[in-house]
């Protein structure tokens, strides 16, 4: 895990959306980093454009108001390093410049595929991630596209577990020992999404404590917590409030055993805010850094 051992602990953030500058600026101490998606603060005008990235003037504003402020990690959503033939140069070297500019501590992106090819042979994206069989050849693939990244960013490169709505027949083996292998194989490091963790238990009625137990925890940098719901008979990653307790309970679970983890980053959707309100995003990452303080004291 290139620079891990050089990388601070931050402690607890939260996942930028557009409810989060308005919050920081009435509050700058409610969290210790921020976590910023870098494909919302850009237009990508598509290959053939020149300039294909065009920067949103108002997003661009909070990050250079942010950067000396809060320490930034980035949490992209389009390098679909799940895909067997789709591959994106020019927005790793977006990527690149990014981190050179924002200085991330790390960089982070999920373990699944976001490009599909559409009726008119065009590649596009999904608007998802979509998840992946754990197979030998998928994993050999996935790890030789996360050599060939990692030199390209400067921090070390993190994959997250992902939710899984569908799951996959005869399958190589199972989510843990993709994860360890992948760890072991590429030299990414995890982040551990513990609401992706609680959703696929709870979807596909398996114990996300055994999950943990067979998982290098030594390798988990980041963890998410988030919140979800029901929606048609199935409990989704929908990011639409407080998490439920049972997340709350994996974090304590996992917080003594992950020694080399940086940051607790809480999500939700702006689209939920106004129900959510200040005081709940508050009380959530209030509530996470309690834990973090009980197990990561100053």
């Amino acid at each position: 895990m290139r620079d891990l051992a050089a990388t601070p602990a931050l402690g607890v953030g939260v996942l930028h959306n557009p409810a989060v500058p308005d919050l920081l600026a009435a509050d700058p101490g409610l969290v210790d980093y921020v976590s910023v998606m870098p494909d919302m603060f850009w237009t990508d005008r598509g290959p053939e454009a020149t300039p294909r990235f065009v920067e949103l003037d108002s997003w661009i504003r909070f990050l250079d108001w942010a950067v000396g402020r809060f320490p930034l990690v980035a949490h992209s959503i389009g390098l679909s390093i799940g895909s067997a033939e789709f591959s994106d140069d020019a927005y790793v070297e977006q990527l690149g410049r990014w981190h050179q500019r924002y200085r991330f501590h790390w960089h982070s992106d999920h373990l699944s595929f976001a490009q599909v090819r559409s009726a008119s042979g065009r590649e596009q994206h999904a608007g998802m991630a979509v998840p992946l069989p754990f197979d030998f050849d998928v994993l050999e693939m996935v790890t030789e596209r996360i050599r060939a990244l990692r030199p390209r960013l400067a921090s070390p490169f993190l994959v997250e577990n992902a939710v899984a709505y569908l799951s996959f027949s005869d399958q190589d083996m199972n989510e843990p020992a993709f994860l360890n292998a992948l760890a072991r194989d590429s030299g990414c490091a995890l982040l551990l999404d513990l609401h992706n963790l609680y959703t696929n238990a709870r979807n596909h009625n398996f114990d996300a404590s055994a999950f943990l137990s067979e998982l290098d925890l030594g390798a988990v940098v980041e963890v998410h917590i988030a919140g979800g719901g029901e929606f048609a008979g199935m409990y989704t990653d929908s990011h639409s409030g407080p998490c439920p307790e049972p997340v709350w309970a994996l974090l304590e679970e996992i917080m003594p055993r992950t020694p080399n983890l940086k940051g607790v980053t809480f999500e939700f959707h702006d689209s939920y805010f106004p129900r959510f309100g200040a005081e709940g995003v508050r009380e959530q990452l209030t509530r996470a850094r309690a834990v973090w303080s009980r197990y990561r004291p100053q």
